[in-house]
């Protein structure tokens, strides 16, 4: 059974919500880097991986379709949330979000919310559908801590972003978890070697690179080049949010 299928049929508490998982894709429009990070833009420096291009994932019939006219959102999200209410949001999900996680028998799903977490609430994100992210590190990427100061992050740094949404009724709904993984050196050199993957709130995997469902997640490798020569390709959460 596909994915998506396998997902609103085993979902059933998220199932009228299932959609705006699938616009999590690390997206278009970053506010600094518009044209560089989107990887739909006319004039993408990254065109030989665009994966809006023929006969790439972005096909009509591809129900994981991130280049679909508008993108897919969560429909009446809450934007704006104060910090404080945006993390008691966070506690009430987290525990549940890390052990649905831990079904799609990725070891770093199983373990990232014991890491650091970098930011001190959870910042909303438009390029991820909406929604709020927490940024968690393993100890092998404490250089993160650096910011746009990074250059280069070691092998085996591991980069976790576990996500919800609030709706205007105050409703929560847990999101995507997205996992960025630095590799040896040529696994996807276009990607500088990081290894991307995204597993939704019931613990299926949407996919890795060069993995299942790697065409899935090209989107976000060719997103995140957009600032591959001074960060690592690394975006960073807004400063205001940011662990000291």
């Amino acid at each position: 059974m596909p994915i998506f299928q396998r997902y609103l049929k085993t979902s059933t508490a998220l199932g009228s919500f299932v959609l705006s998982a699938f616009v999590a894709f690390a997206g278009a429009n970053l506010a600094t880097a518009e044209t560089k990070a989107n990887p739909c833009a006319a004039k993408n420096p990254a065109k030989s991986v665009n994966p809006c291009a023929a006969a790439n994932p972005c096909a009509a019939n591809n129900p994981l379709n991130p280049c679909a006219g508008g993108h897919i959102k969560a429909p009446d999200a809450a934007h704006g949330l104060a910090p404080d209410v945006a993390e008691k949001a966070y506690r009430s999900l987290r525990r549940k979000m890390a052990a649905a996680f831990t079904l799609s028998g990725d070891k770093h799903a199983k373990r990232y919310q014991k890491w650091k977490r970098y930011n001190n609430a959870p910042y909303e994100s438009s390029q991820h559908g909406d929604r709020y992210l927490n940024n968690y590190a393993n100890n092998m990427a404490q250089t993160y801590e650096k910011y746009e100061n990074i250059v280069k992050i070691p092998i085996g740094s591991v980069i976790a972003k576990d996500s919800f949404t609030v709706l205007k009724d105050g409703r929560r709904y847990a999101g995507p978890l997205f996992l960025m993984e630095k590799m040896k050196v040529g696994f996807r050199p276009e990607f500088g070697d990081w290894r991307y993957s995204m597993i939704l709130p019931d613990g299926s995997l949407v996919g890795v690179t060069n993995a299942e469902g790697s065409e899935n997640v090209d989107y976000c490798g060719t997103c995140h080049a957009g600032v591959a020569a001074n960060q690592d390709h690394l975006f960073f959460l807004p400063k205001s949010y940011r662990v000291k």
